[in-house]
């Protein structure tokens, strides 16, 4: 029989509710979680693995509410059914949610125990994953074993990471490279080289590992020695070295590196790209992406952002209007670059034409009412962007800056108030540039006390904190008390400066920053490991 005849036939025979299983899998994987739950309601039938894949699809998509709902219908729970809904918490950063599963459990196998103590370590609750891992039945299980020592050096506490490695009977490539990855991206650079020459087996990562930490320290002649003793480097490896010369301005070595790549992909392309973007060279990167054999997101977005650092707007904007397909990175790059030249109305257009858009882009245009001080904009625009979590995209730390920023320069307390509440509920009650900003808020609507009151929970404080403080003394008529305060500043060897409240101007420059890098960077080292 011919194989296509063969394989129809079998196609024939397969039931229809295994093909509706996989499409709601692959529409989950794809974003489209409406069209997965149109698949599952309309199945005439459903199994366990059907409720398996439809509850992933909602996990993975945001809405872990509607992935419980259908977690608790299930007739009859597997342990894949457990492990899926768990999963689903961890990938929401849900963790109590899914503690509060994983203690009801019947059953456990490695992936459960591995899936929880894996999420305390990315999480730093390192007390509550050695808990669990002192548990384990299995202590053969080397993912638990690498979970809890890639969380240790992560923290930095290299003594409880190699006590736990030294123990560790059964030690694979993983654990090596695990141990190595705490010590190189720590900047523990001596520990690393004497750690990689204890290893009696490498792998690319390895190398991979030392290259990207001398890197990341700026030592990049040891860098260089390591790429050249590579046995087999990879399109990692070159990628790495490229970007360490481009961020030193070693354009000619990055050039010499990437003409050295035999099978150039688009990573590579994009890295060389970025490097002369980076560098303000727009001439050579306008040249090389015309030479560009293929073109993605990140090739557009790079070379917008190269025209916007050069104010090249009009370029930047045909380049957009050319884009075969639509980008919110590219999108926020030109939005930014109005924003820098206080071109609000232009940016406004791009802004409304965004379907979907991330916090980036509104923080970036939030920042821009405020810093050309149409601050009536910035709040309306802020209230949008609270109203329902729009697009499912929580506020940041630029967000709340932004928002307090304009709040301040309005002098619109019973905002800020609420603001500050909004702030404490989403966790950024510890975060210095927002506590400084809500400073600023009661100071210039005459809130003393309760200016003093975020200076005293921050815990610590820097100059702008001192400065906040102040001048909102010194503004609202407390001549003496802020005298005393500068005398306290001065004692606490904090240099004082001119005091004055924070400018909005420092946010955009971090938020351009903030979109600048994550729109042309290439890919890193640890995407890759």
């Amino acid at each position: 029989m011919k194989p296509g005849l063969k394989s129809l036939g079998e196609r024939a025979r397969r039931p229809l509710v295994f093909d509706q299983n996989v499409k709601i899998t692959q529409l989950g994987k794809l974003g489209r979680v409406e069209e997965a739950a149109k698949v599952f309601d309309r199945m005439p039938q459903h199994n366990t693995v059907s409720y398996n894949s439809m509850i992933s699809a909602y996990a993975k998509n945001g809405r872990v509410s509607d992935a419980r709902h259908l977690f608790d219908k299930i007739p009859s729970r597997n342990l894949v059914s457990w492990n899926t809904m768990i999963a689903g918490y961890l990938h929401n950063e849900r963790v109590d949610k899914a503690c509060e599963l994983f203690d009801k459990m019947p059953h456990r196998d490695v992936f459960t125990w591995t899936l929880m103590i894996t999420c305390y370590t990315r999480n730093g609750e390192l007390e509550k994953a050695r808990e669990l891992f002192d548990l384990l039945p299995d202590r053969k299980n080397r993912a638990c074993w690498n979970a809890m020592i890639s969380g240790y050096v992560k923290k930095g506490r290299f003594e409880d990471a190699r006590k736990l490695f030294d123990e560790m009977g059964d030690r694979d490539l993983v654990t090596w490279n695990s141990m190595l990855a705490g010590y190189t991206r720590n900047g523990k650079m001596c520990l690393g080289l004497r750690f990689f020459e204890e290893m009696g087996e490498r792998d690319v990562v390895s190398w991979n590992l030392m290259v990207d930490g001398y890197v990341e320290v700026g030592d990049l002649d040891s860098a260089w020695q390591f790429f050249q003793r590579i046995p087999n480097p990879n399109i990692v490896s070159q990628v790495t070295m490229l970007c360490g010369f481009s961020r030193n301005g070693r354009i000619q070595d990055a050039r010499r590196v990437f003409d050295q790549i035999t099978n150039k992909n688009v990573v590579s392309w994009n890295a060389m790209l970025a490097a002369y973007v980076q560098n303000y060279q727009i001439d050579e990167a306008v040249r090389l992406f015309t030479q560009m054999p293929k073109k993605n997101a990140v090739s557009w977005t790079t070379m917008i952002n190269g025209y916007v650092r050069v104010s090249k707007l009009n370029e930047a904007n045909k380049l957009l209007d050319t884009m075969p397909y639509n980008n919110v990175g590219a999108q926020t790059a030109m939005i930014s670059g109005y924003v820098q030249s206080e071109r609000m109305d232009e940016a406004c257009q791009i802004f409304n034409k965004i379907g979907t858009r991330d916090v980036v882009c509104w923080n970036t245009m939030i920042a821009g009412y405020a810093h050309c001080r149409r601050m009536d904009e910035a709040l309306h625009l802020f209230r949008q962007m609270l109203q329902k979590n729009i697009d499912g995209k929580k506020p940041d730390q630029s967000t709340f800056v932004s928002g307090l920023s304009s709040c301040a320069n309005l002098a619109a307390l019973q905002v800020g108030k609420q603001l500050h509440q909004i702030v404490m509920k989403s966790g950024y009650t510890n975060d210095l540039f927002v506590s400084n900003a809500l400073i600023s808020v009661y100071a210039k609507c005459g809130r003393m006390l309760s200016a003093r009151y975020v200076f005293d929970d921050i815990d610590s404080v820097d100059v702008i904190s001192w400065n906040s403080l102040i001048s909102g003394y010194a503004f609202n008529g407390y001549e003496k008390k802020a005298v005393k305060l500068l005398q306290e500043m001065t004692v606490k060897a904090i240099t004082p400066d001119q005091p004055q409240l924070p400018d909005i101007s420092d946010t955009l420059n971090n938020l351009t920053a903030q979109m600048k890098t994550c729109s042309f960077m290439p890919e890193t080292l640890h995407d890759y490991v």
